[in-house]
C-alpha cells in the first residue's frame, strides 16, 4: 500500500474539488450547509476533502441533473449510506 492514499483520507482543498467535479465553491459549501457533505478542516479552519467526499459531490451533482431537489438528495444517500454499512 506504500504511496497510496485512503480514500477517506482528507488532503483536497476545495480548489480542487472545484476543478475536479465542476461545481462551484458555493455549491460545495451549500451541499456542506445542508448535510450532505462533511469534510474535515485543517487548524486553519480551511475544508479539505477526501476522495470519499469527492465522489459524494459528484454524485450530488448527478442526483441534481436528474431534477432531484435536495430532500430527495438526502433521501437517496441516506438509504445508500445504510444499505452500504
Amino acid at each position: 500500500m506504500k504511496g497510496n492514499i485512503p480514500r477517506n483520507a482528507a488532503c483536497f482543498p476545495i480548489s480542487v474539488v472545484q476543478e475536479i467535479t465542476s461545481l462551484s465553491a458555493r455549491q460545495i459549501r451549500y451541499y456542506e450547509e445542508q448535510g450532505l457533505i462533511n469534510p474535515e478542516r485543517n487548524q486553519g479552519n480551511q475544508r479539505l476533502f477526501s476522495m470519499n467526499d469527492i465522489d459524494r459531490c459528484q454524485e450530488i451533482k448527478e442526483l441534481i441533473d436528474q431534477g432531484l431537489n435536495i430532500a430527495g438528495i438526502k433521501a437517496v444517500l441516506s438509504v445508500r449510506d445504510k444499505n452500504s454499512s
